[in-house]
């Protein structure tokens, strides 16, 4: 495992603010167990110290490694102390990341680049997920293709975030429709499906767990769209000062994600349990919260490393992010990567 080494200026975007007992900072939470190496120093008459580090995630199952690790303890394996907090968004889990509330975090490239443009101090060390997101809507919509969308309302997450990133940048554009074109209607990926079914909004993209959760109770997906790509970022000044604690998050990791290819049966019911997955009455069957997830993440690829095809999508993501003028400023991709860690 390689180190990274180096100086990097350290700065705050945010300021300085103070982490005491649980994370309040946008949608985040602290998830009740907090992993421990108890073991740590006995049978060698003394203390030691502990490594420590606090990780984020969007919850989606595009996160899915970071809940197997927090679950089945692969960190604590790896002889480290976790804190894990959850988040309904990416832009709001970068908000913890700048101000120094989170070592690491599991998020989307698109909330990578906004706030890698802004020069927010972090490295993108991992590779996560690629995946499909989806566009859905009733049957009786009348919605069929992209096009159909025009004068409609669409559930949409936050300005910056995954979702938004692919109604406005691939979906929009497909049907030659713009922002003018339809009402974008900010909301909770959760909230989406009843949204739709009792009317207030016509259609919403959303990631998985939500999206099988929909089409298992009768709405249509009209339309998979390639998920924006989730990675594990670090903090600069974790990165920096604590080499040995990131090559031990590193090993757990990858650990999380061999477990999710080699134990699907058993992930499925880890998540199954973790996002309070209910069983569904489906037209056809009755699917029990593991068969959920299952069929969820089939829409579901996970990896640690990069590959070129991945460095060139993220660096698409970048340059149309800056056409759409998410970010004001044109962004390269390689000043937000370290992918040393993972060679």
């Amino acid at each position: 495992m390689k180190k990274r080494s180096g100086t990097t200026k350290l700065f705050s975007l945010v300021g300085s603010l103070v982490l005491v007992g649980a994370l309040t900072v946008g949608c985040g939470s602290k998830d009740s167990n907090v992993q421990s190496n108890s073991a740590a120093g006995q049978g060698q008459g003394a203390a030691q110290t502990q490594q420590e580090i606090k990780v984020g995630y969007v919850n989606l199952i595009a996160a899915a490694p970071a809940i197997i690790a927090k679950e089945k303890k692969l960190l604590e394996k790896q002889g480290l102390k976790a804190e894990f907090y959850s988040f309904a968004n990416g832009p709001d889990l970068y908000k913890a990341l700048s101000s120094g509330k989170l070592d690491v975090a599991y998020a989307g490239m698109p909330a990578a680049v906004n706030w890698g443009s802004r020069g927010a101090e972090f490295k993108v060390i991992s590779k996560v997920n690629d995946g499909k997101n989806g566009l859905f809507t009733k049957e009786s919509s009348g919605i069929e293709q992209v096009a159909d969308l025009k004068g409609k309302k669409i559930g949409n997450l936050v300005k910056g975030s995954g979702v938004d990133y692919l109604i406005r940048a691939v979906l929009l554009p497909e049907g030659q429709l713009t922002d003018e074109s339809v009402t974008l209607v900010q909301m909770e990926t959760a909230n989406m499906e009843t949204a739709i079914t009792n009317g207030t909004i016509d259609a919403a993209v959303a990631g998985e767990p939500f999206l099988t959760f929909a089409e298992l109770r009768g709405l249509k997906v009209v339309k998979e769209l390639p998920d924006p790509a989730f990675v594990v970022l670090g903090s600069n000044s974790f990165l920096n000062d604590h080499p040995d604690t990131v090559n031990k998050f590193i090993q757990g990791h990858i650990a999380s994600i061999e477990e999710l290819k080699l134990n699907e049966a058993e992930a499925a019911e880890v998540l199954a349990k973790a996002f309070n997955v209910p069983e569904i009455k489906g037209i056809d069957k009755t699917y029990t919260p593991v068969e959920v997830m299952t069929q969820a993440l089939k829409r579901n690829n996970f990896a640690y490393q990069f590959t070129d095809a991945d460095l060139k999508y993220y660096q698409e993501v970048a340059d149309n992010s800056f056409t759409l003028k998410s970010i004001e400023n044109p962004l390269d991709i390689e000043t937000i990567m370290d992918t040393s860690w993972i060679k």
